[in-house]
């Protein structure tokens, strides 16, 4: 990833994270702050514990798997700049007139091509845990800018009996 890349999404979320507290009422800043520090407590403080549960493990999932497929290209990384090294290191043993095998040279360049197809891979899916990442930020504060919180009263019927046509049918209400 490119260093400037970084600076412009920590711009971008700390821009929509300013904007959506200026913009939601009094009441709401704590949850949309909450919801700020980690995905999905903001919903849990307004009542709403499924989606807050989600959003909770959908972020712990997305960081999990952004610092696994970080140390995993850093590995691969440094594998390539190994091989690399040792690569280039055969010309100059072949200038100083050393008897190189070519054995040794085309194994020292298929190591060094597996490592940066392994590193080339290892980024591209740092980078969908990233957005992931980003994304459950952004939804996240969607939703917690549009939902009402729950004032923690429990409705008196969230199961009734209802008269449907030539019989009776039982009906079970559930909010998340």
């Amino acid at each position: 990833m490119k260093r400037g890349k970084t600076k412009r999404a920590t711009a971008a979320v700390l821009t929509v994270f300013f904007v959506t507290s200026i913009a939601s009422p009094a009441a709401a800043v704590d949850s949309v702050l909450l919801s700020a520090l980690l995905p999905g407590l903001g919903q849990v403080q307004d009542g709403h514990y499924g989606r807050g549960t989600a959003f909770a493990a959908a972020a712990i999932i997305s960081v999990t798997g952004l610092f696994a497929t970080q140390i995993n290209y850093a590995r691969s990384s440094e594998r390539y700049n190994n091989s690399k090294r040792d690569y280039l290191y055969y010309q100059t043993a072949i200038d100083n007139g050393e008897v190189v095998q070519i054995d040794e040279v085309n194994a020292t360049y298929a190591a060094m091509e597996d490592g940066w197809n392994d590193a080339d891979g290892d980024e591209m899916w740092r980078n969908v845990f990233l957005g992931a990442l980003i994304g459950v930020y952004a939804l996240n504060l969607v939703d917690i800018l549009l939902s009402d919180p729950v004032t923690g009263e429990r409705e008196q019927n969230q199961t009734s009996l209802e008269w449907h046509g030539d019989g009776l049918r039982l009906v079970r209400t559930i909010h998340f």
